[in-house]
């Protein structure tokens, strides 16, 4: 039985309704239940539960659906055993409708912990007969966490992933350990003649290893390799992924865009504790991988993401066209995840989001390889008879600024800011020379996002810490003020440029075209959301806004 929840464009013959959980006792998200307007629309949240890493993605070639699951428990905003895998399925990666808990543990005291999908055209685990679509052969790849072990089981969908069924002799791989979990598997096609076969990225999390496993049939799986760095690991490695991504060649002047190939593997790896902002943060190796062995090109810790809210994750099997990558993550944070107010949910996923191999100049003489990201959304219907603000060639003064307000708001926007520092013999190395945009509450404007840009520090910042909610003010791991290091998109012109999507208590910040970015949670009053937007400097003539759009989502 499918029970789905709508968050935007429920599919067609799709029924929509909620499963009803009794609750634990979370005094703390029971006080919260006002907080349900202020859900985000272009973000996916379950419609009731906690959520955290995404699980299992997948594109469905002959329906055409694009599939997510995530760690799932619907009885409490809280993490909690039973765990699951929750459903969620979309046709532009933009609505998603929310089917519940889809693949379970099997008892109440384990967890379904993360895990992929694949699909087994060829029927390489005998699974499947005729009557299965070779498109939606979809076998689960996943961790039992059940007491002190962890191993790594499978199971597999003869409806498209709506329902499982438990493979008789699980688990497929078990190495007596307690943390050995989160497999990611695809299809590594053989070379010189040699057939094809499955190859896993799991982590051994408390040793900092990456072990990679082959097999022919998903079920019997050799060990290949063990990949280690120890330059950033915090407390434990979780969420592997290997892909091969496209590169995406910039020329500057000190690389040649000809010497690159046409895609190099990237292999993500998340740690928890322990990122440089304090608690959860994903990180990425570039390199080579032969089908045993992964090489990086250097051991260069790379971040993906330089905010505080996003966590694990996971690329999609199977996109339409084989070369493109397409990921997600969890948008939040281990510090406060479980004390964030909200209800009757807890969490959100990030935009999904294509990546591409990227020379990035960090500074007028140097460049390095990274990972692009751009965001994934049906702009062609959010921008349909959206309303758009403008303001162009405006030289910022201190005595007046510029104001932006918005028509009916709805608490999700985006923007593009095109920005000159002039520079001015006012400002003395000891003073804070910023330029600030203030996101204010439609219905209370002393809760108000401040972001913008100062030139001292050379860096962008975000204040989200001017709001009236306890949570932000208690949680004293919920930093206030971030920076993310916001490199000039052109060293000629001296232009800062920067892309950003607001969506009621999310902000994504992609600086340089997606070279740089950042994502982070914030939290207003009940149904106070972005009305108004003020422009404004201390500094007469110090920065110049080339453009600076903004369009309500059409929702």
């Amino acid at each position: 039985m499918k029970l789905a929840y709508s968050l935007l464009l429920p599919l067609a013959g799709v029924s929509a309704s909620v499963i009803n959980y009794k609750r634990d006792g979370d005094s703390k998200a029971i006080t919260n239940t006002t907080f349900s307007l202020n859900r985000p629309s272009v973000h996916f949240t379950p419609s009731h539960g906690w959520m955290n890493d995404p699980n299992g993605l997948w594109y469905d070639a002959k329906e055409e659906d694009w599939h997510l699951y995530y760690q799932y428990n619907p009885a409490a905003t809280i993490w909690g055993t039973p765990l699951y895998w929750g459903h969620a399925v979309s046709k532009d990666l933009t609505s998603w409708t929310d089917y519940g808990a889809s693949l379970g543990p099997g008892s109440d005291d384990a967890g379904a912990f993360s895990g992929s999908m694949v699909i087994d055209y060829n029927n390489t685990s005998g699974f499947f007969n005729s009557s299965v679509d070779p498109r939606q052969r979809a076998v689960a790849v996943w961790t039992l966490s059940k007491g002190p072990s962890q191993a790594q089981h499978i199971s597999y969908s003869l409806d498209g992933g709506y329902t499982f069924q438990h493979y008789s002799d699980n688990a497929v791989l078990d190495i007596n350990s307690s943390n050995f979990r989160d497999p990611k598997v695809f299809w590594h096609e053989g070379e010189n003649g040699e057939d094809g076969r499955w190859i896993m990225a799991v982590a051994e999390s408390q040793v900092f290893s990456v072990l990679f496993y082959s097999s022919p049939n998903l079920k019997n799986w050799t060990l290949e390799s063990n990949f280690t760095i120890t330059v950033w690991t915090g407390t434990q490695y979780e969420c592997p992924g290997l892909v091969k991504v496209p590169y995406d060649s910039v020329a500057d002047s000190s690389n040649s865009s000809d010497s690159k190939p046409d895609s190099a593997w990237v292999l993500f790896v998340s740690i928890n504790p322990g990122g440089p902002l304090g608690g959860s943060v994903t990180q990425y190796f570039v390199g080579d991988f032969n089908g045993t062995h992964f090489t990086p090109i250097d051991d260069q810790t790379r971040f993906l993401d330089m905010g505080k809210d996003y966590y694990a994750l996971q690329t999609f099997f199977n996109t339409p066209n084989e070369k493109d990558v397409y990921g997600i993550a969890w948008a939040s944070n281990w510090q406060y995840a479980q004390q964030a107010p909200t209800d009757p949910w807890r969490s959100s996923m990030s935009l999904v989001r294509q990546f591409t191999l990227k020379d990035f100049s960090t500074n007028p003489n140097s460049a390095d390889v990274v990972l692009n990201s751009q965001p994934v959304l049906n702009y062609d219907a959010l921008r349909k008879n959206g309303t758009t603000y403008s303001i162009t060639n405006y030289t910022v003064t201190s005595e007046n600024g510029k104001k932006i307000k918005l028509d009916n708001p709805s608490g999700s926007l985006e923007f593009h800011l095109e920005y000159v520092f002039n520079g001015s013999p006012d400002i003395k190395s000891n003073v804070f020379a910023d330029l600030s945009l203030y996101f204010k509450g439609n219905n209370d404007d002393n809760e108000y996002l401040r972001l913008g840009y100062e030139t001292n520090g050379g860096a962008f910042f975000l204040d989200r810490g001017h709001t009236k909610i306890p949570f932000v003010k208690e949680n004293l791991f919920f930093n206030h003020q971030l920076a993310v290091t916001n490199p000039v998109s052109n060293y000629t012109t001296n232009v800062f440029d920067v892309y950003g999507v607001i969506d009621k208590n999310i902000i994504e910040l992609y600086f340089d075209n997606g070279n740089v970015v950042s994502t982070n949670t914030f939290f207003f009053s009940t149904n106070n959301v972005i009305g108004e937007i003020d422009i404004k400097s201390p500094y007469d003539k110090a920065y110049t806004i080339n453009s600076f759009n903004v369009t309500q989502f059409n929702l």
